[in-house]
């Protein structure tokens, strides 16, 4: 749960220093907020993060997840996405 929150706040405070035009960076900070505050809120109400999303690849059972994972996931992807692909591209 600290370590969570810790990180939701940190990384508040890289959404606030965001530019209001870097939506896609926004977004996905956001996203990722969501997703650990959604886990911290599956802890302190349950006790633990319920996974009930189950998908089978090629008949083999891929991890286990939940629509907070989910979240964190694509905003962990684009922010790889962006710091490789579009952030400090705008100078060259």
């Amino acid at each position: 749960l600290v370590v969570a929150l810790v990180v939701s706040g940190v990384l508040s405070v890289w959404l606030w220093r965001t530019p209001a035009t870097d939506k896609w960076k926004a977004f996905a900070i956001s996203a990722i907020i969501g997703g650990a505050i959604g886990n911290v809120i599956d802890r302190l109400a349950l006790g633990s993060v319920v996974d009930f999303i189950q998908v089978l690849v090629a008949g083999w059972p891929f991890p286990s997840f939940n629509v907070a994972d989910s979240a964190i996931t694509v905003g962990a992807a684009l922010l790889i996405i962006d710091s490789l692909f579009v952030s400090g591209k705008e100078n060259a």
